[in-house]
């Protein structure tokens, strides 16, 4: 088994845990079982850890040091499915076990939560915007004690946060318009600044292999298909993930992984819906997307 990748696949690999570890060339991004470092273990970025009911989660480190550093954390936090909670906390686990120190973790929760609420007080601009990060971190910190089932463990109370989160509830629909509008708008500028990165990866340029933050596109490349998420797996797996894709079509069945793996290189098939949109770990493949590589993926291969 390979245990040298490009940078943009460790996060991948590290995120489904297809194998025990990995690295870049120079060492400076790779993971261990569950945990994945940047430039060494003395910096974990993120771990994967499981509680007492079998459900999964992961723990990402609220530590920021060099530029680089911070780009691989940021590529790390790309690479987690969506459905897959997540937790940023100092401590990814204890100096003398697997669990994380439970204590220092809701401290850090808590003095974060007061900070923002400090500043949203002395705020001129952005008040509203500091007080939904701190309730969206009380939120963060009421999930982490379910996980852990830290019950003894009380949320931190703010007549502020309690009066802001009643006034959501009350105007629920005006706040989803709200959040509906501010996304719109965001989408439309993050299109404009990568429309120019997603011609250079469907041109072919090896320096746009990662796009983040649109529907994950496909290219062939000689041997390989590779995704616009930085991942990449073999032609041939391709070839035969298409045909699958092409039956559940045809069927109108959905197909879910139960039991039997369907490998597209390190990565399994997750689900595929009768449309023929791939579920894959963070990749959500639309048909229209494999059917354009389609042509490519059946033609043969001109070898030099």
């Amino acid at each position: 088994m390979r245990h040298i990748y490009p940078n943009h696949e460790i996060p991948h690999l590290w995120a489904h845990q297809s194998q025990d570890e990995a690295r870049n060339s120079a060492g400076s991004l790779f993971f261990e079982g569950p945990t994945i470092f940047s430039y060494g273990s003395h910096f974990p970025i993120a771990r994967h850890v499981t509680n007492v009911r079998g459900e999964k989660a992961v723990l990402f480190t609220t530590d920021h040091h060099s530029v680089t550093t911070s780009g691989h954390c940021s590529a790390v936090a790309g690479a987690i499915p969506p459905n897959v909670p997540v937790f940023r906390v100092p401590h990814l686990r204890s100096g003398w076990g697997e669990l994380p120190d439970h204590a220092d973790n809701v401290e850090s929760y808590v003095r974060r939560i007061s900070e923002l609420l400090g500043k949203a007080k002395r705020a001129r601009v952005n008040r509203d915007w500091l007080e939904r990060e701190a309730l969206a971190l009380r939120e963060q910190l009421r999930g982490y004690l379910a996980f852990f089932d830290q019950v003894a463990t009380a949320l931190p109370e703010s007549d502020e946060l309690d009066t802001l989160e009643a006034w959501i509830r009350a105007h629920e629909a005006e706040e989803r318009q709200r959040r509906e509008e501010a996304a719109r708008i965001a989408e439309q500028v993050r299109r404009r600044e990568q429309a120019e990165q997603i011609q250079r990866f469907l041109a072919g340029d090896p320096h746009a292999s990662y796009i983040p933050g649109v529907s994950p596109m496909l290219r062939v490349v000689g041997d390989e298909v590779e995704t616009s998420l930085g991942a990449r797996f073999p032609r041939a797996h391709a070839i035969r993930g298409l045909a699958l894709v092409r039956r559940v079509r045809a069927s109108g069945r959905e197909y879910v992984r139960n039991g039997h793996a369907i490998h597209l290189g390190h990565y399994v098939v997750d689900r595929i819906e009768p449309d023929g949109t791939v579920h894959a770990g963070c990749h959500v493949v639309r048909w229209e997307e494999i059917e354009r590589i389609a042509p490519q993926l059946e033609a043969p291969i001109d070898h030099p």
